[in-house]
C-alpha cells in the first residue's frame, strides 16, 4: 500500500475519534458550567419548603358533587425567556346547596420538565442533551382567599418599594408562604429574580402521578410586578 493511501486511511479512522472528542469535551464543559450556576443559586436561596394544602383543594376532594366557577376576564401572569409561564385568575367553590362558598385564586404553572439530578452527574452526553428535549407541561395549584390577602400585603410591603434596590456583594430575599406554593422576590446586587415554587398534585389534582415542587421564575419581567399585583388585588376586592 502507497504511503498516501496509508495517509488518507489514517486520517478516516481519525475523523469519528476527533468528532467524538470534542463533542464529549463541548457538553463537558457546558455541564461543568451549569453545576457551576446551580450551586451558586443553591448557595443564595433560602430552603423551599411547603407542607399542606389548601381548604379548596380539601373540600374539592372530600365532596362528590360541588360547582367550580372560574373568571377567565382577570389573569395576573408572568413569562419566562424559554416560554414558561404562571397564570393567576379568580375561582369560586361551592356546594350544591350554596351552603359551602370558597373564593380564591387558581394558579396555572406551564413549565418545561426538570432535568432530573442523576443527569446532572452523569457523563453521558446523550442523556444530558435529550433531558432538555422534553416538552413542557402543566399544573394547577389553589390558594385560599384569606392567603390572597397576604400575597398582597408582602407584594405591597416587600416587593414593589424594592424594585429598584441594589446591593454590592450582598443580596436578600423576601419570602412569601401558602400551603401550595413558594414565592420569592431575589434582589442579588444589581440582578432582581422573582421565583415561585409549587406543589405538584399530578395531571389530575388528586396526587397520582406527581412529583414533588415545580418551579417557575423570571428576571426579564420583574418589572411587571405592579400590574401583576393590580390585578391580584382586583380579583380579591370581589371575593366575599
Amino acid at each position: 500500500m502507497l504511503n498516501n493511501e496509508k495517509s488518507e486511511i489514517n486520517s478516516i479512522n481519525l475523523c469519528p475519534r476527533i468528532y467524538y472528542y470534542f463533542t464529549k469535551t463541548f457538553y463537558m464543559k457546558h455541564l461543568f458550567i451549569l453545576l457551576f450556576f446551580a450551586n451558586i443559586t443553591a448557595f443564595g436561596q433560602v430552603q423551599r419548603v411547603i407542607e399542606g394544602q389548601s381548604v379548596i383543594r380539601d373540600n374539592i376532594i372530600a365532596n362528590n358533587e360541588f360547582n367550580f366557577f372560574r373568571d377567565w376576564s382577570n389573569i395576573a401572569s408572568f413569562k419566562s425567556g424559554i416560554g414558561e409561564s404562571v397564570m393567576l385568575f379568580p375561582i369560586v367553590y361551592s356546594s350544591p346547596d350554596g351552603k359551602v362558598v370558597l373564593h380564591g385564586l387558581q394558579l396555572n404553572a406551564f413549565v418545561k420538565r426538570q432535568v432530573p439530578a442523576t443527569v446532572y452527574t452523569s457523563t453521558n452526553v446523550s442523556n444530558f442533551a435529550s433531558a432538555y428535549a422534553k416538552d413542557f407541561f402543566s399544573r394547577s395549584v389553589f390558594i385560599d382567599k384569606e392567603d390572597v390577602k397576604k400575597m398582597i400585603t408582602y407584594i405591597e410591603r416587600d416587593i414593589v418599594p424594592n424594585l429598584e434596590t441594589t446591593y454590592k456583594k450582598q443580596s436578600k430575599e423576601y419570602v412569601y408562604k401558602c400551603k401550595e406554593m413558594f414565592m420569592s422576590f431575589l434582589i442579588d446586587e444589581k440582578q432582581l429574580r422573582i421565583t415561585m415554587h409549587i406543589s405538584d398534585y399530578g395531571p389530575l389534582g388528586d396526587g397520582h402521578g406527581a412529583g414533588e415542587q415545580i418551579e417557575f421564575w423570571t428576571e426579564s419581567q420583574v418589572e411587571t410586578i405592579p400590574k401583576f399585583l393590580a390585578s391580584i388585588k382586583e380579583a380579591y376586592s370581589k371575593m366575599k
